[in-house]
């Protein structure tokens, strides 16, 4: 009995030795920016597992460690980590600083939920936002070119103008044309489907990718295949593109200024011949002589140039027939117009223009964004006129529920090039008569 009473009051002792040795440790994590805490932080003792704890909403955290020699390692997503040796102090405040490198790990899933690369069982590519804004595309789609590996991107005669862009992963993978991603924003899936018609002088009026703002693109994280499958069912079962859009920070009231401006022209142009001209037969017809216009030449109407040589013999063409045309009556040289399909296209320009108004503190984060672009199409007489506004928002309620809102605004207007056999330029070229100026 006294033995056991023995033991017993020998490892009260060493607890009470155990408990003692450890000593409490209090401080502030602070963004060496602005100063402000940073709630979240992860707060470690190096060497030790299950010894972590996080930062509270003003930054503040409190921690045990085993001497005076523990390291205590402050890490969160998007800084740089930091290390401190607690030493004597019983007071750690640390300052740590933002640093890009540490994004290039963390992907978002389905919902929105941030993990790290490494910790899920599937490939995902991620594409940054400045990489997306640096060739200044106004499709989100377009904008994925070269960027993400084993990616087909392919767009309408009006693409550039709010027209449908289409995106595969892996090729073609149905043959009943389809096989496009799942796009989705900020967790929320959305139908990307085509609005065009492609009847005869029908218009392509786009998909709903186009009204999301480039600039407000914080990140892009593609999933190919079975992965986004699983996240999304059948939906994802080409893939699926994230989108995740940037939020206001913590900090002072920021504002930002964007601006573009790109010039377009067209290049690239099919060879031709300049030896015939329209028509389908080699010989000049004349009107008779009991005509009033009789011994004038003319070809026959057809499209194609099969005709006679365009050696500049004078002919009565279509429009000297009209009245109202200020050619009527007049006989035009049968010449070669060398330059008529470049002569046809004009010069574009892209113009765009931004502003955005971001901030918030610990709890709180406001990011009001406005978007203006104006594009001048090549084709004559095309335009677009494009109005974006972004708010994104979000409040803490209580350390476990947070609620947010997003709204996305885009107004289009302009002009847009015929789709179908009768607008397609590439018909229109192919029947484009030599002699035409």
């Amino acid at each position: 009995m006294n033995r056991k009473f023995t033991l017993t009051l020998l490892g009260f002792l060493l607890l009470a030795m155990v408990s003692y040795a450890q000593k409490s440790v209090r401080g502030k994590v602070t963004d060496a920016a602005d100063g402000q805490g940073i709630p979240g932080v992860s707060v470690s003792v190096k060497g030790q597992t299950g010894n972590t704890v996080a930062t509270n909403n003003d930054g503040t955290f409190t921690i045990n460690v085993p001497s005076n020699n523990s390291v205590l390692v402050f890490s969160y997503i998007g800084y740089a980590p930091k290390e401190v040796t607690v030493g004597t102090q019983s007071t750690v405040n640390v300052s740590i600083t933002q640093s890009s490198q540490t994004l290039e790990g963390v992907v978002v899933t389905a919902l929105g939920i941030k993990r790290s690369e490494k910790s899920i069982g599937y490939s995902v590519q991620v594409v940054k936002g400045e990489d997306l804004t640096m060739t200044k595309d106004n499709n989100v789609i377009g904008a994925l070119v070269g960027k993400v590996a084993g990616a087909q991107v392919t767009g309408s005669s009006g693409a550039n103008l709010g027209g449908t862009q289409k995106i595969k992963l892996r090729g073609v993978n149905s043959v009943t044309g389809g096989g496009s991603p799942l796009i989705v924003v900020d967790g929320t899936p959305f139908n990307n489907g085509n609005l065009s018609n492609s009847d005869a002088n029908g218009v392509d009026l786009g998909n709903l990718a186009q009204d999301l703002n480039p600039e407000d693109i914080e990140s892009i994280s593609v999933l190919k295949g079975p992965a986004a499958a699983a996240l999304y069912g059948a939906r994802g079962q080409y893939g699926a593109i994230l989108y995740t859009t940037k939020k206001g920070k913590a900090g002072k009231v920021t504002v930002e200024f964007n601006t573009s401006n790109m010039i377009e022209k067209v290049g690239n142009f099919t060879p031709m011949q300049n030896i015939y001209g329209v028509g389908n037969n080699q010989t000049f017809l004349a009107f008779g002589a009991t005509t009033p216009l009789a011994g004038q030449k003319y070809v026959t109407g057809n499209d194609e140039s099969w005709g006679p040589k365009m050696d500049g013999t004078p002919v009565r063409m279509y429009y000297s027939y009209y009245p109202q045309d200020a050619r009527f009556g007049q006989l035009t040289p049968f010449l070669p117009q060398p330059n008529n399909i470049k002569d046809f296209f004009e010069t574009g320009f892209n113009t765009n223009n931004g502003v955005t108004i971001a901030g918030g503190n610990e709890k709180a984060n406001l990011r009001l964004s406005y978007n203006n672009t104006y594009i001048k199409g090549t084709y004559p007489n095309t335009n677009l006129k494009r109005n974006n506004l972004g708010l994104a928002s979000s409040l803490q309620i209580t350390e476990k529920l947070t609620a947010g809102a997003n709204l996305n605004y885009a107004n289009n207007d302009g002009t847009r090039p015929v789709q179908g056999y009768q607008g397609s330029f590439t018909g229109a070229s192919q029947w484009f008569q030599r002699n035409i100026d």
